[in-house]
């Protein structure tokens, strides 16, 4: 019996070595993997692509506009609104005298005076920073008297922003256009 079991396995094993790789399940696996090849080279790769949605394209087209400004500290914005939100939400660091002039610090360092309107909107909005135009092409505007810390109260002039104060900080400062 043992004869037999060893003479079987060495016919086996012949039989393994002496096979060919023609043999079909060898093409089956040939052909899937010369069909994925020629799959693979013949199909180019794109690019993955993340969409932005128009709204943030602009907002980084301005904050690259903004840090390209002489007299701009855009680190020194983002530090002092690191600062702003640690401080506790929204505005809170505003009303706070222990924290300092946080939100007026920030406008300066932005350096607000000659940007478009629309630009600095995008901007103080992107701070979390309540804002409103007081004087437009010389013209005072009506506005309410309710004070809010913080906010920056600008004046535009042909769509320019040509002064600034912030609520509860310094005097308006004014380019003197009017």
């Amino acid at each position: 019996m043992k004869k037999f079991a060893v003479s079987g396995l060495l016919v086996l094993v012949l039989a393994a070595c002496s096979s060919t790789s023609d043999t079909p399940v060898a093409m089956v696996e040939d052909t899937a993997t010369t069909m994925a090849e020629d799959a693979f080279v013949g199909e180019e790769p794109s690019p993955v692509e993340a969409t932005k949605s128009p709204e943030l394209m602009q907002l980084e087209e301005t904050w690259d506009f903004a840090a390209s400004r002489p007299g701009s500290d855009i680190g020194q914005v983002f530090q002092l609104f690191r600062l702003k939100q640690s401080l506790g939400p929204k505005n809170l660091a505003c009303y706070d005298q222990e924290s300092g002039n946080v939100c007026e610090e920030i406008v300066e360092a932005i350096n607000v005076v000659g940007l478009t309107e629309q630009q600095l909107t995008l901007l103080l909005n992107s701070l979390e920073l309540p804002h409103r135009v007081i004087e437009r092409d010389c013209e005072l505007l009506m506005v309410t008297e309710e004070f809010v810390a913080g906010r920056v109260n600008f004046s535009v002039n042909d769509g320019l922003v040509t002064g600034w104060a912030s609520e509860g900080g310094g005097n308006f400062l004014d380019q003197e256009n009017c």
